[in-house]
């Protein structure tokens, strides 16, 4: 690691998944995909954000409770997907702070009561991010409707965010939850990066992590999107390795063989 940095000039390891909200890579398209969940979200509206993984939903997530005033939203995260709707409730209650109910019903009527008082007692909205909600099971997803339906749709005390891969977006074409896909109204579709996001990446990892010089030429640049298909989590493992490679060469440039000799070297990483 020490020979890297002292190479190119490194203050941290560039490729990690530790990343600071301020040094997020924002290309114009993920900009505009912010942008939207912000406008949702301040719109008390519903969003589902799906993405092949490694794409950068959990970047985009981070980047909006960057952007929300922490005073006015509060922010509930569930990862855990594949369980009962009772469970569901439980957990939530339990995250939420509250105690748990032993009836199914009471769970809802519970989670739905906290919910409104805080939007009408304390002026706070809330916002439930559902993470790999592909695995909710059918259940959960057909009572969602339900927990968003407050007042009969005449005010809107929560919103939800649905994170999850391509396939969420079949799962909600089903007629059965038709009630549910028509409260969520604002779709983003994180797609891989193009050749020219992937050396803006590369570019940018480098330079907050202190480097100042030029170090994956266009040919490499073009081999990694290659490799990686524009995957962030994948380039970031290639990239890395590619840097190692470069650095036993003694190259201050990353060139297409060094490129190649990194796919081998983390080949079960790009799978």
């Amino acid at each position: 690691m020490r020979k890297i940095e002292s190479r190119y000039g490194l203050a941290r390891r560039p490729f990690t998944k530790e990343v600071d909200v301020e040094d997020l890579f924002q290309s114009e398209v993920m900009q505009g995909h912010q942008a939207r969940l912000k406008a949702a979200v301040e719109g008390r509206s519903c969003a589902v954000v799906t993405g092949d993984p490694g794409t950068g939903k959990t970047f985009l997530l981070r980047a909006l409770e960057k952007e929300l005033n922490q005073a006015r939203y509060k922010i509930t995260y569930v990862h855990n997907s594949s369980i009962t709707r009772r469970d569901f409730y439980r957990q939530l209650s339990i995250i939420l702070g509250l105690e748990p109910k032993a009836h199914p019903s009471a769970l809802f009527r519970q989670v739905q009561a906290y919910a409104e008082d805080l939007a009408d007692g304390q002026k706070i909205h809330p916002l439930l991010v559902l993470d790999d909600a592909q695995l909710l099971p059918m259940g959960v997803l057909e009572h969602l409707h339900v927990l968003l339906n407050f007042r009969r749709d005449s005010r809107a005390f929560l919103s939800v965010l649905l994170i999850g891969l391509p396939e969420l977006r079949d799962r909600l074409a089903r007629n059965m939850l038709a009630s549910l896909s028509s409260r969520l109204p604002v779709r983003i579709h994180v797609e891989p990066f193009d050749v020219a996001h992937v050396g803006q990446y590369l570019r940018h990892r480098m330079k907050i992590a202190g480097c100042t010089q030029e170090v994956f030429s266009d040919e490499a640049t073009l081999c990694v999107r290659e490799a990686t298909g524009g995957i962030m989590r994948k380039i970031d493992s290639l990239a890395w390795s590619c840097l190692e490679v470069a650095c036993e060469r003694k190259s201050s440039l990353v060139d297409g063989t060094i490129v190649q000799e990194g796919v081998r070297l983390c080949a079960e990483a790009l799978r």
